[in-house]
């Protein structure tokens, strides 16, 4: 095991009804002028907004509106919400949605200290040294940037989507509803269970020692994730299920199941480069195509643990464990298949694919290779995943 220091120090409130606190919970917290984050749809067809902000007027909790930030979100409305709040002494940002209007708000967050590009810090150009304080009220269950330290954001003139990390991003609070998920879309839902999902794989997949605890947590996340996900398929106003997927939305990208380990997250990697170049693809759907085709490509250095994955997932198990690891994939990808996610770049309609830009961008001219275990992950590597990915006789 490695030597590691671990901090979560976002408080959940975690139930049903408990957004309704929201400005009982900001006072707590001494904070009475905020700016609120929110995407293009959802927050204020559903009413939640309006449920928000009667009750900061009620409290007489002072607030702007950045609105209409976009999946895959993008560095001209950090820009457009630091422009928005220049001079009126913010005191926290609440964001109210998913991964995109969190990372969003953490981009503005860490930039309001800072005064050159806001995209320096996801270019690792400069390290944030100052934040302003961020509080979530969590509606779409799939990043877990509610607990994470790392922050995401799109630049499209480049076509570049990178994360920075620091510990400055960590939110205040996070206020975790499953009720509020209710509404979402089906495919909103899946995408996101599959976002999870990755987060943990990722980490389970990283090199381990014999017996580590943080194994067993992600095996443990995982089957609770897969379990409820098709309780959902069969009921999607089963509260428990949501509220299961929910709660490990936020220790799925914690660090919590990889404590002890050095981890890297290749498929996420190559993923950004995907919605990158083609910001439709939704994040979720983009890691569904990917990852079944990374596992073939590295199948030599995982598929001792991908036999264990197909014990406790899929509850099927042969001696072999290369048959047991093959077996896993195909399990996978039928589960897959069962959320209703693409298999491949034509599912999600990218045709044409530009491959060779694709790797180049990966590899970043390159100087970039990833280490997984023991097999470089490079450019002519990545080559092979995307042709992979873009379906028929090449899976």
């Amino acid at each position: 095991m490695e030597d590691f220091e671990f901090i979560s120090p976002t408080k959940i409130y975690f139930g049903k009804q408990k957004y309704l606190r929201i400005a009982e919970i900001l006072k707590v917290y001494n904070k009475n002028n905020i700016l609120i984050v929110i995407g293009q749809h959802h927050v204020k067809s559903s009413g939640l907004l309006n449920e928000i902000l009667n009750l900061l007027n009620k409290s007489n909790i002072s607030y702007l509106i950045l609105d209409n930030i976009r999946p895959n979100p993008i560095k001209k409305d950090v820009i457009k919400g630091l422009d928005l709040i220049k001079n009126k002494n913010i005191d926290l940002i609440l964001a109210i949605g998913g991964g995109s209007v969190i990372d969003t708000a953490k981009s503005i967050a860490v930039n309001y200290y800072y005064d050159k590009d806001v995209f320096d810090f996801n270019l690792k150009k400069a390290i944030p040294t100052k934040s302003l304080p961020i509080g979530v009220i969590l509606t779409i269950p799939a990043s877990g940037s509610e607990l994470s330290n790392s922050c995401v954001i799109q630049d499209d003139e480049l076509k570049i989507k990178k994360g920075f990390n620091s510990d400055l991003v960590r939110p205040l609070f996070v206020v975790e509803d499953p009720i509020l998920t209710l509404s979402l879309p089906k495919y909103q839902t899946m995408c996101g269970i599959v976002d999870i999902l990755m987060h943990t794989f990722e980490r389970f997949l990283s090199k381990s020692s014999d017996e580590m605890l943080a194994d067993y947590l992600a095996i443990g996340l995982l089957k609770n994730v897969i379990d409820n996900s098709l309780k959902l398929l069969k009921n999607p106003n089963d509260y428990e299920a949501r509220a299961n997927i929910m709660l490990a939305s936020s220790f799925s990208h914690n660090n919590l199941t990889n404590l002890g380990k050095n981890h890297n997250m290749p498929v996420h990697y190559l993923e950004h480069i995907l919605s990158g170049i083609y910001p439709s693809v939704a994040h979720g759907a983009g890691l569904a195509v990917i990852f079944p085709q990374f596992l073939k490509e590295f199948f030599e250095q995982d598929y001792k643990k991908l036999a264990i994955l197909n014990k406790y997932l899929f509850n099927t198990f042969i001696e072999n464990e290369r048959e047991c690891g093959k077996l896993f994939i195909e399990n996978l990808q039928n589960y897959f298949k069962i959320l209703g996610m693409p298999l491949s770049f034509a599912d999600l309609g990218i045709t044409n694919c530009d491959i060779n830009e694709l790797a180049k961008q990966f590899v970043k001219n390159g100087t970039r290779e990833i280490d997984h275990n023991g097999k470089m992950l490079n450019e002519e590597i990545s080559k092979n995943i995307f042709i992979r990915c873009l379906g028929g006789k090449n899976q």
